[in-house]
């Protein structure tokens, strides 16, 4: 009896072994993954994931669950990731601010960009424009300039929230020209240029894909765009270079990680079903009708990615310590 035992529960150890190793060895991936937008739905982020994850998933053969984590310029969602298992069936749509500006924003960032995440890979990138309620009189920005100078602690800035792109972007734009406006952060961009609308503040400085529902409706004033020619949907509005401003050099990227750890295998199979959403032709004009513009194919992938970051991660620390700032997650 006591041998029979014995041989039933080596059968039952080998069975086991053998489940093991298919599940090991069973293709990746074999369930849901979950995208981690760390922003709120219907923000430029959110709506970028959803377009390219949605042919992503097809690639890849399994649903892309996307799920908002919003909270602290965007550090909250990412943090997540960066403490999940490297498995792949996790990663985060990160951008300038929370893989480059979070460094210098905040002193005490619970992780770290370019260690405890695995770059994937750019997906787009956009502009930002300076732009100011109508019945403001500042028709240029040499006029913005000099009400800037005149009264500049008493210009109310609405931006999309603390760590934000409109916000640190609006950082550098104050920096350039030199004032402090009084602060007024949203919870999201729709929000800041519908008060900027009613009046309720002066400026802002939003992704083109913001203002772009506002064309048209005369209601706002876009002084520039710090992109290094005009874009087709405001030919009239100069570049910042254009508009004596140089230096306001800004945009908004978005790229998309797994955590630290995860194999290349599985990164790899992430970098071709990103490039392969890249390419097609439905998945360009819907980010392009949002404002995004689609990074060149010597762009793509993870090692660019990683070029990018560290470029900016050094010019954002230069722009935030001018800029005199620190902030609490």
């Amino acid at each position: 009896m006591i041998l029979k035992r014995k041989r039933i529960g080596l059968v039952a150890a080998a069975v086991l072994t053998m489940l093991n190793a298919a599940q090991a060895e069973s293709p990746f991936p074999s369930r849901p993954i979950t995208l981690i937008v760390p922003f709120a739905a219907g923000g430029p982020n959110d709506v970028m994931s959803r377009i390219v994850s949605e042919h992503m998933a097809r690639k890849l053969g399994q649903p892309i669950i996307v799920e908002n984590i919003a909270g602290a310029g965007g550090t909250t969602g990412s943090t997540r990731v960066a403490k999940s298992a490297p498995d792949g069936y996790t990663l985060v749509s990160g951008h300038v601010g929370t893989h480059a500006a979070s460094v210098a924003l905040y002193p005490n960032l619970r992780y770290d960009p370019m260690v405890d995440f695995t770059p994937i890979g750019l997906v787009a990138e956009t502009p930002i424009l300076v732009v100011v309620r109508r019945d403001l009189a500042a028709d240029s920005m040499a006029s913005f300039i000099a009400i800037a100078k005149a009264r500049g602690p008493d210009l109310t800035l609405g931006h999309a929230g603390v760590g934000s792109i409109s916000h640190i972007s609006c950082l550098l734009f104050t920096s350039v020209i030199g004032f402090k406006p009084v602060e007024v952060p949203y919870r999201g961009s729709a929000l800041a240029m519908t008060d900027l609308i009613a009046g309720r503040s002066d400026f802002s400085c939003g992704l083109l894909g913001d203002v772009l529902p506002f064309l048209g409706d005369n209601n706002l004033r876009f002084l520039t765009v710090s992109a290094p020619a005009r874009v087709p949907q405001l030919p009239d509005t100069p570049t910042a270079r254009e508009a004596g401003l140089p230096q306001f050099v800004a945009s908004s990227w978005f790229a998309l990680y797994l955590p630290k750890g995860a194999p290349d295998a599985i990164r790899d199979r992430f970098s071709d079903a990103l490039r392969a959403a890249l390419d097609d032709d439905g998945v360009r004009r819907r980010l392009e009708q949002v404002g995004l513009i689609l990074p060149p194919p010597d762009q793509r992938g993870p090692e660019p990615l990683k070029r990018r970051m560290t470029e900016e991660i050094a010019r954002w620390q230069d722009i935030v310590k001018t800029a005199q700032i620190r902030l609490d997650q």
